[in-house]
């Protein structure tokens, strides 16, 4: 499910940061993603993500598109400093064979986050999220923040939300 309180993040090594407002990119993925000139370039940061998108701007007949697809499986999401949403797919435009880490949802020198992990779709429509996320490694103790946001989605477009998502089964 992710980084836990107590500070074990399945997926990576280091655990995860403790609790902040605000995260920021851990040492040393920075440091890795500096060496490779398709993900950071060190006058600008990390590049963009072209396919990220706010979530609610995604919506296209009540389902969720990114690039003009449907989404189905597994995504990556960062909640940014204003409480936005950003999903975008994995893939990295500049080499088909990497992927695009979280911090180029939002890109820059030092992106930080509220949030990021990985946003699960069936049929197009919200199902899960969690805190996986090996670049910020944020602590579980975010993830309310995410999970209210899309309470608040959820309350005002239910059908935006996967029947068996825990948001359509708090209503």
């Amino acid at each position: 499910m992710g980084s836990g309180s107590s500070g074990n993040y399945h997926g990576t090594k280091g655990g995860s940061q403790a609790y902040a407002e605000r995260y920021h990119v851990v040492a040393s993925e920075i440091n890795k993603d500096k060496k490779d000139p398709d993900i950071y370039d060190p006058k600008t940061g990390y590049f963009k993500n072209p396919t990220a998108t706010r979530l609610e701007d995604s919506i296209q007949n009540d389902r969720v598109y990114i690039d003009g697809k449907k989404q189905m499986g597994t995504v990556t999401y960062v909640m940014d400093d204003k409480g936005n949403i950003i999903i975008g797919v994995r893939q990295n435009p500049n080499d088909s064979s990497k992927r695009c880490p979280h911090p180029t949802l939002i890109g820059g020198k030092d992106p930080t986050v509220q949030c990021a992990g990985m946003i699960t779709f069936s049929k197009g429509r919200i199902s899960s999220v969690n805190t996986n996320s090996g670049h910020y490694r944020p602590n579980s103790a975010s993830l309310p923040k995410v999970t209210s946001a899309l309470q608040k989605m959820c309350d005002k477009h239910p059908e935006w939300f996967s029947p068996n998502s825990e948001w359509r089964k708090n209503k």
